[in-house]
């Protein structure tokens, strides 16, 4: 199980706390998917300079939908007075603002 573990965090997978235990998370992968469903694409085409306004014409509340789908998708709940500028320019940086709110 741990070898699994150590080749999982190889592939980039993050390893993140959730309800008192620890969970292993791939977030770019579970991030794009999340986003893929949205726009009716293949993840891999998706690659993280994505940007969500100007290549996939998404507005504000297109980016409050991707975020409460990805809530619903982790099981988790963002603080919405953590969304600061360029938080969401880039399926990268959406990427990064997960990691941040997970601490992984």
């Amino acid at each position: 199980m741990e070898a699994a573990a150590h080749a999982d965090r190889e592939k980039g997978t993050q390893v993140s706390a959730g309800a008192g235990s620890q969970e292993i998370r791939d977030v770019t992968a579970e991030v794009t998917g999340t986003l893929a469903r949205m726009v009716g694409r293949e993840p891999d085409s998706l690659p993280p300079s994505t940007r969500l306004v100007q290549d996939l014409d998404f507005d504000s509340t297109s980016v409050l939908e991707l975020l409460m789908a990805v809530e619903a998708e982790l099981g988790i709940e963002f603080d919405p007075d953590t969304f600061g500028p360029g938080s969401f320019e880039t399926v990268e940086s959406v990427v990064a603002y997960v990691r941040r709110h997970l601490k992984v």
